[in-house]
């Protein structure tokens, strides 16, 4: 094999190998509470991305989602970060809480498949380190009002 080849192989098999790790990475399952504006408190399991590989992948590929999960980004600072569905086929809510636990925005995001030209970028109005999707419709079930409700991860 030529050098040049042997180069192109090497980097063919990195590339497998990352998509391979992007296709089956999934973060850990975790018990979360919510706390409603009239103080209910709603279980809620959800799977954390905190990684730059499971956010990027997110909810991407599903087909459903039960009832009480989700899945929780964790950043490593409060900001605003926007949302999109990209290859994602279930309309989610996204709950956006900030550092302190109080939930900041709630977004009702619809899917967009693959189509990239289409696919709008869901912004929230307040910046947050959390955000907690879960099935659409979710939030407004279960009384989830920004500034009245809040997260609590690990109880």
């Amino acid at each position: 094999m030529r050098p040049y080849e042997i180069s192109a192989l090497i980097a063919v098999i990195i590339l497998v190998i990352l998509v391979i790790y992007f296709v089956t990475a999934k973060g850990e399952r975790k018990r979360l509470v919510l706390v409603n504006s009239d103080g209910k408190r709603i279980e809620v399991y959800a799977e954390i991305a905190d990684s730059a590989v499971t956010r990027a992948k997110g909810l991407m590929g599903r087909s459903s989602l039960p009832g009480n999960e989700g899945m929780l980004f964790v950043f490593d600072k409060s900001g605003r970060y926007g949302f999109w569905m990209l290859n994602t086929t279930i309309p989610l809510d996204a709950i956006h809480v900030a550092e302190n636990g109080t939930v900041v925005d709630v977004i009702q995001m619809e899917p967009c498949g693959l189509n990239i030209t289409d696919c709008p970028v869901y912004n929230p109005k307040a910046p947050s380190r959390y955000v907690l999707e879960m099935n659409q419709g979710f939030a407004e079930k279960n009384g989830i009002v920004p500034g009245n409700s809040s997260l609590i991860i690990g109880s």
